[in-house]
């Protein structure tokens, strides 16, 4: 995937979990998915987006994503996050590139990763 704007995100949606949902278990996939309901579970895709009233409680795995709900866990995005106004983010998280809106919480670490180093695509600690 190359670099996306967050229009580029909401354009190329292929999977919705709808504000009235609630899904346990983890989703892997290599589209593009839109969480506006609740997640008990992991994540792996190419890109997510949490609308205002999504919450997740898991790991997240991808390359972009824009929060604008809640998400309790750990995130590795390898090129953007995107913490909206109002949006809640308790874990910590790795990325090339963080931006935090004014009215964000973030409590956590950041950790910046570069498509330079060796393990930046899949996370692993470097030794």
């Amino acid at each position: 995937m190359t670099k996306k704007s967050s229009k580029d995100l909401l354009e190329a949606v292929e999977t919705l979990i709808g504000q009235n949902a609630v899904i346990e278990g983890d989703i892997k996939t290599d589209k593009v998915v839109r969480i506006d309901g609740k997640l008990n579970g992991n994540i792996d895709a190419a890109g997510i987006l949490i609308g205002s009233d999504g919450t997740v409680s898991g790991s997240i795995k991808t390359e972009v994503i824009l929060i604008g709900g809640l998400i309790k866990g750990n995130i590795f995005a390898s090129e953007s996050i995107e913490i909206l106004p109002k949006a809640k983010v308790f874990g910590d998280i790795h990325t090339n590139l963080l931006t935090i809106a004014e009215g964000a919480l973030f409590e956590g670490k950041s950790s910046m990763i570069s498509d330079k180093e060796p393990n930046a695509n899949n996370g692993a600690q470097k030794k």
